[in-house]
């Protein structure tokens, strides 16, 4: 990237006022690219010790060439975009700077930019961090562009997440200075759809500005109603349309399309595992679907048939092992064929939405099971498929 460049971290308040004290970054190489290997006493800011910083740069002294910039004001041009942001950042009421997450690419002069950046901030005494850290996003890397779209995107809103989760949503900030475009507009949807914090600057601009929000809202019941095969991408699997009964259209922004051996394939895209990451992190659990007492709760009941072998057991262990399911019951065989597999997905009943689970033995025979929870809202429903399609799908 150039010196033009978006920052990002927007800042809202909780309910308690709390402030924000964790910031990840994505990270491009314009510290390295852009501006370390143009430094000359022409250079817009030429620092007085530019020679060396050129030098440290040119020998790849990483740790010289920490220090050499630690002598540098933050706020001059030379010192990239990530810590120009970071200076300006830090100056604003929101923010509490106590953690700083560097994500880089999977690129030889990424890690290295991270490194050196990891180096300088844990330079910076005035800050007093806590931590510093920087991850290499995996495939995010444009040598090869389809693994940059399929893995690499999808691996940095993992990432991301297990970050969140790691600090908790409420002391996030993301910084999205730097990166290829896509990752930047990857980094600001996360804002966007967990409600995180978002700003931007750019190199005319003399301050960070607010990023206004997105009248944006998820429908999950998308998730429900198609949790087995979702699960399943997530996990790597490939599609072709013709193996995905009655296909759920809305799914197809969720999905990349490729063709191997002249047939049209699917495989989840970023925007779809960010739709899974922001589920899961806006519903670690649901508040109405509590633990139930042995008094509250019935074992399971099955209709006088004949089963795949193996099926009672696991309706069974189903009920045990997730104490916020009441009980279940087995169904008619009607549409028995189209079953593959365990699974579980949320489907109309009448003028209700009901949990209903697959079972598949190994000589391909199925049947079907209701599963009773403690709550039974849209809400309940579609965390409680996705909790039992990770836990028992196969």
């Amino acid at each position: 990237m150039s010196c033009g460049y978006l920052g990002v971290v927007r800042y809202i308040k909780n309910e308690k006022n709390k402030m924000r004290n964790t910031l990840i970054c994505t990270v491009g190489t314009s510290l390295f690219e852009s501006n370390l290997k143009r430094l000359s006493e022409s250079s817009p800011e030429c620092p007085e010790n530019w020679e060396a910083i050129k030098a440290q740069f040119d020998n790849s002294n990483w740790n010289e060439l920490a220090k050499e910039l630690l002598k540098v004001n933050p706020s001059n041009r030379t010192c990239g975009a990530e810590i120009n942001t970071i200076e300006e950042a830090k100056k604003k009421k929101w923010l509490e700077l106590n953690n700083i997450i560097l994500l880089v690419s999977d690129t030889e002069a990424g890690k290295n930019t991270g490194y050196v950046l990891k180096k300088y901030f844990e330079g910076r005494d005035d800050l007093n961090l806590q931590q510093v850290e920087f991850k290499v996003i995996d495939q995010l890397q444009d040598a090869v562009p389809k693994d940059f779209k399929i893995h690499g995107l999808r691996n940095l809103v993992r990432f991301v997440g297990d970050f969140i989760q790691r600090f908790g949503n409420e002391n996030i900030a993301i910084d999205a200075t730097g990166g290829y475009k896509a990752q930047i507009a990857i980094a600001v949807l996360i804002g966007q759809a967990l409600d995180i914090p978002v700003y931007y600057k750019h190199e005319r601009f003399s301050e960070i500005i607010d990023f206004p929000p997105l009248p944006i809202s998820l429908d999950y019941d998308i998730l429900g109603r198609n949790s087995d095969i979702l699960t399943d991408f997530e996990r790597g699997k490939l599609y072709a349309k013709s193996e995905l009964d009655n296909f759920d259209e809305k799914l197809r922004v969720f999905l990349t399309e490729i063709e191997i051996d002249n047939e049209p394939i699917f495989e989840l895209n970023a925007i779809g595992q960010l739709y899974l990451t922001s589920f899961r992190l806006r519903y670690p659990k649901v508040v109405n679907l509590k633990s139930l007492s042995d008094s509250e709760r019935k074992e399971p009941t099955f209709r006088d048939d004949h089963y795949p072998i193996g099926f009672k057991d696991f309706v069974e262990k189903v009920w045990r092992e997730n104490k916020w399911i009441k009980t279940s019951w087995s169904l008619s065989y009607h549409g028995q064929q189209s079953i593959k597999g365990i699974g579980f997905t949320v489907k109309p009943d009448e003028n209700k939405n009901i949990l209903i689970g697959t079972y598949q033995d190994k000589n391909n025979f199925g049947a079907r099971f209701q599963v009773i929870l403690a709550d039974e809202s849209s809400e309940s429903l579609n965390w409680a498929a996705d909790q039992l399609n990770q836990k028992y799908r196969e």
